[in-house]
């Protein structure tokens, strides 16, 4: 009995370890968690989700490096943008434009040749070290693309349909 049980216990953790467990947040999200960041676009009426919602989704984990000194290098973590969107059954590229409105007014809008070519972060922690207080609730990484397109204090996120 002991050995089934041994077994299966095996057989489990391989399962989870071939499924690819995506890395958990282990950064302290409390100062921010409960924020709300809006959501429009994505279903017929607009909802909030929080960071500590979003920290419960699959999430990446992801290095980028700005082309300038003053975007550095960032390693971001959280669900990617599909993945978010794929619980409302959409995929990313089912969008024309993505816009992402800032606490201070800033925006930034990815259109379709962004949501094809990159992956997304929407990065809930720099690494184990929760966002600060100028990046927090939510900073949108994405590796591989100019930093100009990182948006950081991120409050609302605007879907617009192909």
């Amino acid at each position: 009995m002991r050995t089934k049980v041994c077994v299966l216990l095996i057989i489990c953790l391989a399962a989870g370890i071939a499924a690819g467990c995506s890395p958990s947040i282990k950064a302290d999200l409390s100062a921010y968690e409960d924020e709300e960041i809006r959501i429009t676009g994505l279903r017929s009426e607009d909802f909030t989700v929080t960071p500590g919602e979003l920290a419960k989704f699959d999430c990446e984990s992801q290095t980028a490096t700005g082309k300038t000194q003053k975007a550095g290098t960032v390693s971001g973590i959280g669900p990617t943008l599909d993945t978010f969107v794929k619980q409302y059954g959409k995929k990313q590229t089912d969008f024309k434009k993505v816009v992402f409105r800032a606490k201070d007014g800033y925006t930034i809008t990815l259109g379709t040749q962004d949501l094809t070519k990159y992956d997304i972060i929407l990065s809930l922690a720099n690494g184990k070290e929760p966002l600060s207080g100028q990046e927090a609730p939510l900073r949108v990484v994405i590796p591989g693309a100019e930093s100009s397109k990182w948006i950081r204090m991120v409050t609302e996120i605007k879907f617009m349909a192909v």
